[in-house]
């Protein structure tokens, strides 16, 4: 039986905007799949990158589906200066 994704539309503005609503997300998602949609994403923070990641690794730890979907060019630019690989959410073998 498939379970279908749980979705968070991470809106980010800028780098300094508030994370509370996708940590409250994380904590309330359980064990159920989930989806992080980063279409209002301008500009991902590190502290950002660092909850994605650690969200990322627990997640795949309990088999369960984790996506971080419609990346802006922005997030995009973001990711590589912090030396991460934008497919590395596409990608299911990374973690």
């Amino acid at each position: 039986m498939t379970t279908e994704a749980q979705t968070h539309l991470l809106d980010l503005p800028n780098a300094f905007s508030e994370l509370t609503p996708l940590i409250s997300f994380l904590d309330g998602a359980g064990s159920q799949p989930i989806e992080i949609d980063c279409s209002k994403v301008a500009m991902l923070p590190s502290r950002c990158l660092q909850l994605l990641l650690g969200a990322e690794q627990q997640w795949r730890s309990e088999g369960l589906e984790f996506s971080v979907t419609n990346i802006t060019e922005g997030c995009r630019r973001a990711l590589s200066l912090m030396g991460v690989d934008a497919n590395r959410f596409e990608d299911k073998e990374t973690a």
